[in-house]
């Protein structure tokens, strides 16, 4: 087994993320600041943020078991009660800030959106906790609600943080260590017991300052503002954190510092990458194994439903029983008080006894009774055909097997050019375009180099195209690049057959405006001559290239390396029904080489506005086709 497979099947370990190693994953977690909530998940306990901004989207994990990070490997999962609370509040908000409470495994992620504020705190100590609450405190919902000594959290409570019970790391000097270690008969114990650290990191700070675990107090002059040192270094090295995997005697262990023991057996770039490989499988595992476990609770309240029904209908049987062998007796009686004698000595209850009383033959007494028998019967039959229906449910669940609701996505990492629209032309160069006046922006001020080709459409509502090394473009990349920038402009909304583009040298394209006039957001002056690619068609193909990706562009170029895709043109249907439409299609053409891609890649790739779906082309060999 290697060493992340040890890792991930030793969760205990995975719920031993210290404070430092969330001070890192904090910081690491602040570069989604801005980022809107687009989806939400649950794995098990866990759930999944997607978050998206102008620059791309990525998906955050935040779980009481094994903390909080950025993922590249997201998993489709299910949705809990839970997850559609957070979902309620949530969704289209804005993340504005992360923070930690002090060096406490406690993080808040502040959202918000207009008028709108929430914030979410996730909590690592054991049991774990995700709450989410109000700016002034007040409890919406959370993972666990209980109460406790210190503190109840529940929906409508104002929320309050775990206590903290030792000094944190932040805190520390050398007449605080001095009172620690009065306390201990041991360095080991005193700086265990009494700093808020695994013991991972309590044996590295007396590692480093040369003091034995089982050093008796008081320690030799000096060791004491030593180890203060050592630890004012280790809390200065969260700045340059060296996330690592390190086997010591107590195993496998996560370090976000050059360990002065163990041996390092997995690095990694970021904490998050590191987490990432770890504990992504526990998730995944955590997530199947909701599914059963839902069913089986969900089997047991059958089956207690149905033993209380079963106790029903026993009762009305005897009653109805009961009903009728006294209407027997009191139709036979010679009078009606000796009827009302008989009903006094039967276990009749008061309201009917007295209407029976109140009855002034034996006939009338004796056909109240056979109504109530009748009543208790139709009752039971009532009862039989729930505990029919229910029983059959149950049956259900139980020969069900539990499916697999969670499917692990690794996510390769994503190109620059893929924030933008994209395609590689018949020649193999890289064209990149504008999605909105943001992006045009970055693309033009960033991306564009000298040797490249500006495209733009010779209409209002138009990317920006760079040809990536269009300086020896071809003709027909000029008749592509002016295909897919007059498609993917305004002309497709309106409805056109063809539109004029032009390009230009990046010297040509400036961000100010001549003298006198103004600039929109997101538009450039042209200076010079444009070079006009007039009657372009405003149509486009959409496929799947070699890497799995939704692509889409002129079907001269895209059929270089998608060679079985659909060809669109404007329509007037909404964007989301073509969309729809498109995805369905390319199920069908590549079946499972479709791999993870969703509808939300399709809409990526699409024009804005509606289209219609023209032909479709399969040029694979037979053999190598989805089947029908």
């Amino acid at each position: 087994m290697d060493a992340l497979a040890a890792l991930m099947s030793t969760p205990a370990k995975a719920a031993q993320v210290s404070g430092l190693e969330m001070r890192v994953l904090t910081r690491e977690i602040s570069k989604l600041s801005g980022s809107y909530v687009s989806s939400i998940h649950s794995l098990g306990d866990s759930q999944v943020f997607r978050m998206k901004n102008p620059e791309g989207e990525a998906d955050l994990v935040i779980s009481p078991t094994f903390g909080a990070w950025i993922t590249a490997r997201p998993a489709h999962g299910v949705t809990n009660e839970f997850t559609t609370s957070l979902r309620q509040e949530l969704l289209r908000l804005r993340l504005d800030s992360v923070t930690q409470l002090g060096l406490d495994r406690v993080l808040f992620f502040r959202f918000s959106g207009g008028e709108r504020e929430v914030q979410l705190v996730l909590e690592l100590m054991p049991p774990g906790n995700i709450v989410l609450m109000r700016p002034d405190g007040m409890v919406i919902s959370a993972l666990r609600e209980f109460k406790g000594q210190h503190r109840t959290v529940a929906a409508g409570r104002t929320y309050l943080p775990p206590p903290q019970n030792r000094t944190s790391l932040e805190d520390v000097d050398a007449a605080t260590l001095a009172e620690l270690l009065s306390k201990e008969r041991t360095a080991g114990k005193a700086v265990g017991r009494g700093l808020s650290l695994p013991r991972r990191y309590v044996d590295e700070i007396l590692s480093k300052a040369s003091v034995p675990q089982e050093e008796p107090t008081p320690l030799p002059e000096g060791k004491v503002e030593e180890i203060a040192e050592v630890v004012g270094r280790l809390l200065s090295s969260l700045e340059h954190p060296v996330p690592s995997v390190v086997e010591s005697p107590a195993g496998l262990e996560l370090m976000i510092v050059e360990p002065a023991h163990g041996t390092v057996v997995e690095t990694a770039e970021t904490l998050s990458e590191l987490m990432d490989k770890s504990f992504a499988h526990a998730l995944i595992e955590a997530g199947d194994r909701s599914e059963p476990e839902q069913q089986e609770r969900e089997a047991k309240e059958m089956e207690v439903t149905l033993k209380r029904l079963d106790d029903q209908m026993e009762g009305l049987r005897k009653k109805a029983a009961s009903m009728r062998q006294l209407a027997a007796e009191v139709g036979g009686s010679g009078s009606p008080e000796e009827a009302v004698g008989a009903i006094q000595k039967a276990a009749v209850d008061s309201a009917l006894r007295k209407r029976l009383e109140s009855q002034s033959s034996t006939a009338a007494m004796s056909s109240s009774l056979f109504d109530e028998a009748k009543a208790a019967e139709a009752e039971v039959r009532r009862i039989q055909q729930a505990a029919e229906t229910l029983q059959s449910r149950l049956k259900r669940t139980k020969k069900v097997a539990p499916k697999s609701t969670v499917r692990l996505v690794v996510r390769q990492r994503k190109e620059w050019y893929e924030k933008f629209r994209w395609f590689f032309t018949s020649e193999g160069k890289l064209a990149v375009g504008g999605r909105d006046a943001q992006s045009n922006t970055i693309l033009v001020k960033k991306h564009m180099e000298e040797g490249d080709v500006a495209y733009h459409a010779d209409l209002f509502g138009s990317p920006f195209f760079i040809l990536k090394g269009g300086a020896a473009q071809t003709a027909a990349e000029i008749r592509q690049l002016g295909q897919a920038t007059a498609s993917f402009s305004s002309a497709w909304k309106s409805g056109l057959a063809a539109a004029d583009a032009y390009w230009v040298l990046p010297d040509q394209v400036s961000g100010s405006a001549p003298s006198g006039e103004y600039l929109a957001r997101g538009s450039f002056a042209i200076k010079g001559k444009k070079n006009f690619v007039t009657k372009n068609p405003i149509e486009l193909a959409v496929g799947i290239d070699s890497g799995g990706r939704v692509a889409s562009g002129p079907e001269e170029a895209l059929m270089t390396y998608s060679q079985a895709y659909l060809v669109l043109v404007p329509s007037r249907e909404k964007s989301s029904d073509t969309a729809k439409k498109v995805f369905v299609e390319l199920k069908k053409l590549y079946g499972e080489g479709a791999g993870t891609n969703s509808l939300d890649d399709v809409m990526r790739a699409l024009p804005t506005g509606g289209g219609k779906i023209v032909r479709r082309r399969d040029l694979r060999p037979l053999e190598k086709r989805s089947p029908a």
